[in-house]
């Protein structure tokens, strides 16, 4: 059988077309793992109150995302699928409708504020409801407790900020020199909730050394992979973070 050439203006049309398609901007978000940052080097603050120094490190995860305004095509996408630490979602799985990065930046700036207020007021209950850990009520302070992390937003370290909390006030050793991380948003009231990039924090926690990963409940069924030599532990609660250390 026989094929006949396309005409010379039908495989210049396809090419355009082709190429075109390379370049046009997709409605995707492309995930990659961010820092991990210790969160007792200059991160939590406690004034006049009795603090222990941590034997270990807690490490507070992050992420980076493409923001709203980028311009993401095919081939970033096809490069994105190919690597095993990197992951897409559709935009709109990840931000509103008409976000901007500006509007970004200021919730995940908000966001992290009430993640502190509430990882403090969390923390603060816990040892209350716990006089074991050698804390007595009356000497618990809110407005002495305060928190330094510019490289990251949003509300997904509280459980981070809260566990740091009680390491520093109190006079068990949690740590026992260990390098943890973790990562979930925490309430008032002690629940720890789900976060975004799940897969990805796992992945910068294990290349920055942590042995030991406290994941939420609610992300547990995403767990994809885990890398060799840490192990996720998952939590609901911050007493039972407290538990697994």
């Amino acid at each position: 059988m026989r094929f006949s050439p396309l005409p010379r203006i039908v495989l210049t049309i396809l090419t355009i077309f082709t190429a075109l398609s390379l370049v046009a901007p997709l409605p995707f978000a492309i995930v990659l793992p961010g820092d991990a940052q210790n969160i007792f080097n200059k991160i939590i603050t406690i004034k006049n109150q009795k603090t222990y120094p941590a034997t270990g490190r807690i490490d507070l995860m992050s992420i980076r995302v493409t923001n709203p305004n980028n311009w993401i095509i095919g081939p970033q996408v096809i490069y994105s699928w190919l690597k095993a630490d990197e992951s897409v979602y559709p935009r709109a799985a990840i931000y509103p409708p008409n976000a901007t990065r500006e509007s970004e930046n200021k919730k995940a700036k908000a966001d992290m504020t009430n993640s502190q207020d509430n990882a403090t007021t969390a923390a603060l209950s816990f040892l209350r409801l716990h006089p074991e850990f050698g804390v007595t009520a009356n000497e618990l302070r809110i407005k002495n407790i305060s928190f330094d992390a510019k490289k990251t937003g949003g509300p997904s370290g509280g459980m981070i900020f809260a566990l740091g909390v009680i390491e520093l006030l109190t006079k068990k050793d949690l740590l026992q020199g260990r390098h943890i991380a973790g990562t979930g948003t925490i309430s008032t009231d002690g629940k720890v909730g789900p976060i975004g990039g799940f897969n990805e924090k796992i992945q910068a926690a294990h290349k920055a050394g942590a042995t030991l990963f406290l994941a939420p409940a609610g992300n547990s069924a995403e767990i994809a992979h885990t890398p060799a030599g840490i192990k996720v532990v998952i939590v609901s609660t911050l007493a039972e973070a407290v538990a697994a250390l």
